[in-house]
């Protein structure tokens, strides 16, 4: 067992208990808990714009790309390709 649990606030030594699955020892001074209650909070989640760029336009272009790269090297190697006019 962990000497320090001995020191413990009365919140975490009930943790402590519940995860080690034993006892803590109690401490020499008790402590009155704390009679405030904590409010509940809620999370709100929102929804936020990514601004990009929409799935389909985005592959537009990337198809794009890609025709235009493949033009580009067949220019250089000289490649005849018979559908294309150079």
């Amino acid at each position: 067992m962990n000497p320090k649990t001995a020191d413990l606030d009365p919140n975490l030594r009930q943790a402590y208990e519940r995860v080690m699955g034993t006892a803590a020892p109690a401490s020499p001074s008790t402590s009155q808990p704390s009679t405030d209650i904590p409010k509940e909070q809620t999370q709100v989640v929102t929804a936020k714009n990514r601004g990009g760029l929409s799935p389909v336009l985005l592959a537009i272009v990337i198809l794009l790309f890609f025709v235009i790269y493949t033009l580009v090297w067949t220019m250089i190697f000289k490649l005849e390709i018979p559908f294309l006019p150079f």
